[in-house]
């Protein structure tokens, strides 16, 4: 039998990127419906654990025939599909062993679940990744240096970004790769040594890495504008605050072209990025209360706001989560839910959305000069997951929020902005939100510095968030958290071994 194909990438790039431009947004979304329906076919024709799931559902998979079939079919979540059948059934024809590369979750809400794939997967990465590195950072026309601060490792993001990269960079392109990994001084020590031979250095790594990097740029007197700087960042969002804070130190000319976060998991590798349409229409929605509203609706923070090929994956909302189906590892998934909260709109009516706030986002874009770089896909937006969150007094708390209130300008010269966050209960059965704060290297824990970082969390909580803001209007005392400072790179919390884990359960 013939390899099932589920995607492959253009011959010419250069005309896939000018039909992203150019064809209207259904061209795109009638291409991915096809592809989505091709998938689910292969899937429950090849994959034993899929037939017993949609048996188990008193699925008939003959009646599939459209996109509106499609969105009815139950979802699997990893309890109830990939930790429910045998591993081996969980492939096309229980064989894996094609694949190139595993990779396996972090393990923070259990055991740690491994994810092979191979050639055909990482060519959709590929595909993504190389669209916003010429129509966004112009590698095609620039010398660039991309210095990748991802962890190297089991984790996905490190080793698959630099195979990935690596071939882009096999094409002919002048583009080099560095992957440090997790070194702030190697990875600084990279830009300084080599950054001045490129025309731009494209800062890779998690948001709380870079702004290590950034953080220690300033210590070391660097001057970021030598190296006309790019960041790539991945695994979490980031807030505008992160946003505009890494414009200014790194000093980036544009931040809406310049600034690229990637939306992605394990389970199907990268998913989505944003673009510089994405940045602009999130920089409006910060500023605009009506802009977020009709958007973002009630979501406790400022999302990721990214888009997405829908030849390449599908994303639904279900009851206010995102639920995704694609081919992104050896285990095809229909209709997969991490438990991300959020939303999806389509590209005409994100124009249709926000013109009825008052907002001409053609004109805006314009203004900006992005115009040229808009591409006519759908979009993809999470705020959250509904299970990485503290449940505190009634109250749920996000990472997102702490990680804004340590942003605060009064507090960022004490603190790195990492943190852990947990609710622990007395055996009187009070409850505590605990927030581990780490401060930066050569300062030390004192109860003034403790005071401002409790202010500040404690502000961003009531402002954003209204189920804390009634519990603490009510109950001050006992709704205060408890603010530990830790030192720079205290091992139980900060130790810098793979992501930053924000929640400790």
């Amino acid at each position: 039998m013939k390899k099932f194909s589920f995607f492959k990438i253009p011959k010419d790039l250069n005309e896939e990127i000018k039909k992203l431009k150019t064809k209207p947004a259904s061209f795109w979304e009638k291409k991915g419906e096809k592809s989505m329906l091709n998938l689910f076919e292969y899937t429950y024709k090849n994959v034993p654990a899929y037939k017993k799931f949609l048996k188990k559902h008193k699925v008939v998979p003959s009646k599939i025939k459209s996109i509106e079939d499609f969105s009815h079919l139950p979802v699997v979540t990893r309890d109830n599909y990939l930790r429910k059948y045998k591993y081996i059934d969980l492939f096309s024809k229980k064989d894996f062993f094609h694949a190139t590369t595993f990779s396996a979750t972090s393990g923070s809400t259990g055991e740690p679940f491994y994810f092979p794939r191979d050639g055909m997967h990482d060519s959709e990465y590929e595909y993504l990744a190389e669209i916003f590195l010429k129509n966004q950072f112009e590698i095609d026309k620039k010398k660039t240096l991309a210095v990748m601060g991802f962890a190297l490792g089991i984790w996905i993001g490190g080793i698959f970004t630099y195979k990935v990269l690596n071939k882009i960079s096999e094409k002919g392109y002048d583009f080099t790769v560095i992957p440090v990994g997790t070194n702030r001084d190697q990875f600084l020590s990279a830009v300084l040594k080599f950054g001045k031979y490129y025309d731009q250095v494209i800062l890779m790594g998690y948001p709380p890495f870079i702004k290590d990097v950034l953080d220690e740029g300033q210590i070391r007197d660097i001057d970021w504008k030598k190296y006309n700087i790019k960041v790539l960042t991945a695994a979490e969002g980031c807030s505008e605050r992160f946003r505009d804070y890494v414009t200014k130190e790194a000093e980036v000319k544009n931040k809406f072209t310049d600034i690229v976060n990637m939306y992605g998991t394990v389970e199907l590798g990268t998913m989505a990025y944003e673009t510089a349409l994405c940045n602009l229409i999130r920089s409006i929605a910060y500023e605009k209360k009506s802009v977020f509203d009709k958007l973002f609706g009630d979501a406790s923070n400022m999302p990721t706001l990214a888009q997405f090929h829908p030849q390449v994956i599908h994303f639904e909302e279900v009851e206010g989560e995102i639920v995704a189906s694609s081919f992104g590892s050896s285990i095809p998934l229909i209709r997969y839910s991490f438990s991300d909260l959020g939303g999806v709109i389509k590209f005409d009516d994100m124009l249709v959305m926000l013109k009825e706030v008052g907002v001409d986002i053609k004109k805006e874009a314009k203004k900006h000069k992005i115009d040229k770089k808009i591409l006519k896909l759908p979009f993809v937006w999470v705020y959250g997951r509904s299970d990485l969150a503290v449940v505190f007094r009634g109250a749920n708390i996000f990472p997102g929020e702490i990680r804004n209130g340590l942003g605060n300008r009064n507090i960022a010269r004490f603190v790195t902005g990492r943190f852990t966050i947990n609710s622990k209960e007395s055996s009187k059965l009070k409850q505590t939100l605990e927030i581990n704060v780490e401060l930066k290297d050569g300062v030390e824990p004192k109860k003034e510095i403790e005071k401002k970082v409790l202010d500040a969390i404690i502000n961003e909580l009531c402002e954003n968030n209204s189920e804390f803001n009634n519990e603490y209007t009510s109950h001050p005392r006992r709704a205060t958290p408890k603010i530990v400072l830790k030192k720079f790179k205290s091992k139980k919390y900060f130790a810098r071994q793979g992501k930053q884990k924000w929640i400790d359960k």
